[in-house]
């Protein structure tokens, strides 16, 4: 059918399908999730990666850039830039440590508060929609499947 997503129904390797290949399925829904967000977002001036940060720095303000980069899964070369424009936008401030002039934490200003608040319910119809059809009960497991698999990811590769 003209259109249609194509089908990663073949096999990968025996007994498992492309489409159940666990870093591909997440990649999909990821990319998916992103690609929807990404494009709302752009509508009100903003990209994905600020939403990041804000979203990081609403949860635990006054980050490092290595400790952003980390939650925010975005290179910290490139993640300095990002903030640079916020900071240019008003949307966050560096300020040194009073304890360590080397580093340097990052904040929400108000206004960043203030985009935080409008991009919230855009981010939320998102999520919603990703586990529209789950009960709560299933909701909670695929969330603790999760962190189970990212904790899992996080050892060494090669056990």
């Amino acid at each position: 059918m003209a259109g249609a997503e194509p089908s990663g129904s073949g096999f990968l390797a025996e007994g498992i399908p492309l489409d159940d290949f666990l870093p591909y399925l997440l990649n999909r829904i990821a990319n998916r999730l992103n690609t929807d967000l990404a494009e709302e977002l752009r509508g009100i001036g903003m990209t994905l990666a600020q939403w990041r940060v804000l979203a990081v720095l609403k949860v635990g303000d006054g980050r490092t850039i290595g400790e952003l980069s980390v939650y925010t899964v975005i290179e910290q070369s490139t993640l300095s830039r990002i903030v640079d424009r916020m900071e240019e936008a008003g949307l966050a401030e560096r300020r040194q440590s009073r304890s360590d002039a080397r580093v340097t934490h990052v904040f929400m200003t108000p206004a960043g508060e203030a985009a935080f608040v409008q991009i919230l319910p855009i981010a939320m119809k998102h999520f919603d929609r990703a586990v529209a059809g789950l009960d709560g009960e299933e909701r909670d497991m695929l969330v603790r499947t999760l962190h189970k698999v990212l904790e899992n990811v996080r050892r060494s590769p090669y056990p």
